[in-house]
C-alpha cells in the first residue's frame, strides 16, 4: 500500500494504517531523532510523539507539497527541537547535532537524488561559513534551534531589530552565495 494511501487510511482513524506506517517508518524516524537529540531515551519519546501526530493529524499532509518521509522527518524535526527547548528550560542539556537538521533525506531515494541533496547540503554549509559569526549564529538559532526572533535578541542580548537585520542580511547572503553556484532561490 503506498504511503499516501496509508495517510488517507490514518486520516480515517485506520488503527491498521497507522500500524503499517509505524512499521515501515519508526526507524528511519527513531534514527533521525536519536541523531538530532542525541539521547536514545529522549529519541524513542520523539518517535511516540511524532506518530501520535501522524495520527491526529494525518490529514493535514498534501502530496503536492512533500513526499511522505519528508513530512514525517519534519514532524520529527519539530518534535526534537521542542524536547531540545523543554530540556533548557529544566536546566538539562540536550546536544543538539546540528549538520542532522539539514538530513532530511528519506532512505528510499536513489544514488542521484542523494548525491544532489549531498551537494546542496556542501553549498549551504560552504554559504553559512561565508557569513559573519553574527549572523551565523543568529541563523543557526532560527533554523536549527526553532527560536523565534525575540527569544535569539534575549539571548544575545541585542535588540529584536538587530537580530531582524542579520536575518534579512543574512538569508540575502546566502540566496547570492546559492544563486551563484547554481542553487537557484534556495533559502
Amino acid at each position: 500500500m503506498a504511503d499516501e494511501h496509508l495517510l488517507a487510511q490514518i486520516a480515517l482513524n485506520d488503527r491498521t494504517a497507522l500500524e503499517t506506517l509505524y512499521d515501515r517508518y519508526e526507524r528511519m524516524v527513531f534514527s533521525f531523532a536519536l541523531r538530532c537529540v542525541n539521547d536514545r531515551h529522549i529519541a524513542e519519546e520523539v518517535v511516540q510523539d511524532v506518530f501520535t501526530k501522524i495520527w491526529k493529524g494525518a490529514e493535514s499532509y498534501h502530496s503536492n507539497q512533500a513526499k511522505v518521509t519528508t513530512w514525517m522527518l519534519t514532524i520529527t524535526r519539530r518534535v526534537a527541537i521542542d524536547y531540545y527547548r523543554k530540556s533548557t528550560r529544566r536546566g538539562d542539556h540536550l546536544h543538539l547535532q546540528s549538520d542532522d537538521w539539514l538530513q532530511l533525506a528519506a532512505t528510499d531515494k536513489g544514488p542521484d537524488v542523494r548525491t544532489e541533496e549531498s551537494d546542496l547540503r556542501n553549498a549551504v554549509f560552504d554559504a553559512m561559513g561565508s557569513l559573519s559569526n553574527d549572523q551565523r549564529v543568529t541563523i543557526e538559532r532560527m533554523y536549527y534551534l526553532g527560536q523565534t526572533q525575540r527569544e535569539i535578541a534575549e539571548e544575545l542580548g541585542v535588540p529584536l531589530g538587530t537580530v531582524k537585520g542579520r536575518i534579512r542580511l543574512a538569508l540575502a547572503h546566502l540566496r547570492e552565495r546559492l544563486s551563484s553556484k547554481g542553487w537557484g532561490d534556495t533559502p
